[in-house]
């Protein structure tokens, strides 16, 4: 079994729904290029680094660590952190955090067969992140 754990230091961003436009009486999806979704997944590549990618079941983890909302920060108090339980939605987040290692980490979105994710606000002194853990299992141990 093999691990590869890293953090991206960046905001959580969720993976958002495609736009549709028609041309020549066609629709056509389309995601704008000014999105910040870009911005983190060129961070999560840029964070995993160039390896090849691997063969065989994956499972993955991934916890996402949010801003405190201005309404939650006071001075000279120390915060728990504590679950995040607003947009985006979590399932938006493991997505964009999928595509973006999708021919990076592995080759496709079958080889998962287990994602845990939560998403959380963070704490104190922490700033905003995602901590990805990814386990490759042989064949026959997952």
């Amino acid at each position: 079994m093999t691990t590869r754990k890293f953090t991206v230091n960046h905001e959580p961003i969720g993976q958002p729904r495609h736009r549709v436009t028609t041309r020549g009486g066609y629709a056509q999806q389309y995601l704008p290029k000014s999105h910040p979704v870009h911005g983190f997944k060129t961070a999560i590549r840029l964070a995993f680094g160039r390896r090849a990618p691997v063969n065989g079941p994956i499972g993955i983890m991934i916890t996402a660590f949010f801003p405190r909302p201005k309404s939650k920060i006071w001075k000279r108090r120390e915060m728990e952190r504590y679950a995040h339980t607003s947009k985006p939605d979590i399932d938006n987040v493991v997505k964009s955090v999928l595509d973006a290692l999708n021919g990076w980490a592995w080759r496709d979105d079958a080889q998962i067969f287990s994602v845990i994710a939560s998403k959380w606000v963070c704490s104190g002194d922490e700033s905003p992140r995602v901590v990805v853990d990814i386990t490759v299992a042989k064949k026959g141990e997952a």
